[in-house]
């Protein structure tokens, strides 16, 4: 088997054995159900992309490709309407579903010899596939020893055209089994800085955010300080609010700044927040995630909007009802509201008084705490009881249990 990203780069003789340049992409033209391979684009040594028909090319190996044509016989390269490019239309693109869920992007392109032609049969979704594009295939190997490689089969794969080179699958996949973001980071830990910044630039953004999320902490500083900065706004827009904040505490502010200045407005105002408070309080643990309702409203109602609010929110174990002015009226379980009456008004199953902890309160007061109530999540107000955040029990086991061990055990909100 060969992958495209191996044969990029490689380079391209005459059959007299003169260097006319290196492969530059593979085309192929859309219709079949697995789609032959009937050009190649060549980039000379004047950084010019010529075309050179399949049928034109002699010998095809990993090391080399050698074809019947001189450099005065060919010509730059037109694509057709029906044709695509493997490389720059369908590698790093991500796959949605048929419910419009994004899956995984595409890390490599697998392709099969079929007597003298190379045909594409499917993509590589898998960590492994990165890591080879990254020139790191022993890792690449040793994954694949251990873990099957993730490959979705060409067939499931539609692609309209160049024009709407966005990639469908067939049949829906609620779910693929892949590396899950606490394996890469325990990898990425092992690797230099380079690899590990090339690594975290190459991930979706959903999937780096949380994979920098279970990193070393030094690790996160050094791999976020070194990345594009427009690329590392973006991953920690996707991550934890209050692990956003951790981690941009620890970078020289001048970065910091310039990262917020990039990031959605509203995201950077939450964040600029979080900063303001001292890192051993519960303020500066806290996170601004977190479901809010009224205490009018029903239990129809309430459930409408915890859907709403969900796209936004992960941690929903507690529901804060709160007043106008956001203040914060009591508390409500997840398990409470979906067992309630329909019609049942909210401050009539709501606990009153929660227990609850202030924006200053210490961050050792805050663990005690959340372990004496056998709490998930404790609220966080300030002293007129407008509610600003909430410490998860994750976050408060940092707090008394080293970053190392905390790490082996399972993250409730994961």
């Amino acid at each position: 088997m060969l992958f495209a990203s191996n044969l990029q780069k490689q380079r391209v003789i005459d059959n007299k054995g003169l260097a006319i340049g290196s492969i530059n992409d593979l085309v192929v033209k859309l219709g079949p159900k697995y789609p032959y391979v009937t050009a190649v684009v060549v980039k000379t040594p004047e950084k010019k992309l010529v075309y050179v028909a399949w049928e034109k090319v002699q010998s095809f190996e990993e090391s080399e490709a050698t074809v019947t044509v001189s450099l005065a016989q060919v010509g730059p390269f037109k694509p057709e309407a029906d044709e695509v490019l493997l490389i720059k239309d369908i590698l790093d693109k991500q796959i949605v579903d048929t419910k419009g869920k994004k899956l995984i992007r595409v890390q490599d392109i697998k392709l099969a010899r079929i007597g003298t032609k190379l045909r594409v049969v499917a993509v590589d979704i898998s960590f492994s596939g990165l890591l080879r594009r990254l020139g790191m295939r022993k890792l690449a190997d040793s994954i694949d020893a251990h873990r099957p490689p993730k490959f979705i089969d060409w067939e499931n794969v539609d692609i309209l055209s160049r024009a709407d080179p966005s990639l469908h699958l067939k049949v829906s996949h609620d779910k693929l089994s892949l590396l899950h973001p606490a394996d890469i980071a325990d990898m990425v830990n092992e690797l230099s800085p380079k690899q590990r910044t090339a690594i975290l630039e190459s991930l979706d953004m959903e999937v780096a955010a949380e994979t920098m999320e279970e990193m070393d902490p030094e690790f996160q500083v050094e791999a976020l300080t070194d990345m594009e900065n427009e690329k590392a706004s973006h991953i920690l827009e996707e991550m934890a609010p209050d692990d956003a904040a951790d981690l941009l505490a620890d970078i020289p502010k001048e970065k910091a700044d310039e990262l917020l200045n990039l990031m959605d407005k509203e995201e950077a105002r939450e964040l600029r927040n979080l900063l303001q408070h001292p890192e051993n309080t519960a303020g500066g643990i806290m996170t601004t995630d977190f479901v809010t309702l009224a205490a009018d409203i029903n239990v129809r109602q309430a459930i409408e909007s915890v859907r709403q609010q969900s796209k936004e929110v992960d941690e929903m174990y507690y529901l804060y009802i709160t007043d106008s002015v956001g203040r914060l009226y009591g508390v409500l379980s997840l398990k409470q509201l979906i067992t309630a009456r329909l019609d049942q008004k909210i401050e009539k199953i709501m606990v009153t008084e929660p227990i609850k902890v202030t924006l200053e309160t210490e961050q050792e007061e805050v663990a005690r705490l959340v372990a004496k109530y056998n709490l998930l999540a404790i609220p966080v107000v300030d002293k007129h009881d407008h509610l600003h955040g909430i410490v998860t029990v994750d976050d408060a086991i940092d707090v008394v249990i080293p970053t190392a061990w905390k790490r082996r055990f399972p993250r409730i909100f994961a």
